[in-house]
């Protein structure tokens, strides 16, 4: 039995790169890293940016971290200026409006302390996710030191 992978059908209208991605345009991911954190792009065009939430969490294996969002694409209509469109593309490419939510898995786990941080770019349709790396060798942890008497031993 022969099998034969299924193409998009928008793949003919592009050449060069756009010949070999992988998944999706919006919350699509791209992974970098140094010593210290994990890098996580994430581009969100015609997402509502100011509605972003991202959350982290630890599986037995690996760290996830999670995305949550609301497209504004393919909206039924549009208006610019004094005009009104409407949207009549049979097979829009853009995901349709409403909410989405995308989980990155990362090959180690984020340390249970780790303050993550996510900032959008300039252009407002990416975002950007530094998730902390766990230290590597022996790691030496401050501890506070109370100046009045243990409470076990009234």
């Amino acid at each position: 039995m022969n099998t034969h992978p299924v193409e998009p059908t928008w793949l003919n209208e592009f050449s060069g790169v756009m010949k070999n991605v992988n998944g999706p345009v919006t919350a699509a991911k791209t992974i970098y890293e140094d010593d210290k954190a994990f890098l996580v792009i994430v581009s969100l065009p015609f997402a509502d940016l100011q509605r972003v939430k991202v959350t982290w969490r630890n599986t037995k294996l690996h760290g996830i971290v999670k995305i949550s969002c609301t497209s504004t694409a393919c909206m039924p209509f549009i208006k610019r200026h004094d005009r009104t469109f409407k949207l009549t593309d049979p097979t829009p490419e853009h995901c349709p409006p409403g909410e989405f939510i995308r989980e990155i898995p990362l090959p180690n786990l984020i340390p249970e302390d780790a303050k993550l941080e996510a900032y959008r770019d300039e252009t407002g349709t990416v975002l950007e996710i530094i998730v902390p790396k766990h230290r590597v060798g022996p790691e030496e942890h401050e501890v506070r030191v109370c100046l009045r008497p243990p409470p076990w031993s009234e």
